[in-house]
């Protein structure tokens, strides 16, 4: 548990397609089933500290769950955002790690007095959620603050269920 951000739940991980990566984790790792999640519809969105009227960051995303850390594949969608800008600097793999917060405003202050700033932020049908990225030189991921409201505990709960036990059959479901 980070005694700045909560507990980390999540390894979020930017993928050219959905289906490969999907057939990868399951198949070669036995992580699954992953639960492709519907587009999320944004109440408001924000790039490097300007609110965007294009939200169309998140082309899919699935979930699955490995013990405690919940396994987020995103494939980008082609507006602005913080996974374009990972992608552009030529990262692969791995793009942030998430983190369970219970005091949201507070964290997200106390991320910028440290030296973060906000990436990509905004608020979803579900909750809110702030990518925090680290100074250049930092030897760390980005983190995404996500506002851990009950609808967010019962997902992450229904993912990790499904994983308990799993026989592999049915890697690839809808949420």
């Amino acid at each position: 548990m980070s005694r700045l951000y909560g507990n980390a739940i999540q390894a979020g991980y930017l993928v050219e397609a959905l289906e490969p990566a999907i057939a990868f984790w399951t198949g070669m790792l036995g992580i699954g089933p992953f639960f492709v999640m519907p587009p999320p519809q944004f109440a408001w969105l924000s790039n490097d500290g300007q609110e965007t009227e294009r939200t169309d960051i998140i082309g899919q995303v699935a979930l699955a769950q490995s013990g405690d850390i919940q396994i987020e594949l995103i494939v980008p969608g082609p507006d602005a955002s913080t996974y374009r800008d990972f992608l552009a600097g030529g990262g692969r793999g791995m793009h942030h790690l998430g983190m369970a917060s219970d005091r949201f405003d507070d964290q997200r202050s106390a991320a910028i007095v440290a030296g973060m700033t906000v990436a990509t932020e905004g608020a979803t049908q579900r909750t809110r959620f702030a990518y925090l990225q680290p100074p250049p030189d930092a030897p760390g991921p980005i983190i995404e603050l996500i506002d851990m409201v009950p609808v967010m505990t019962e997902i992450y709960e229904r993912v990790r269920a499904a994983s308990q036990g799993w026989d592999g059959r049915d890697p690839m479901r809808a949420y």
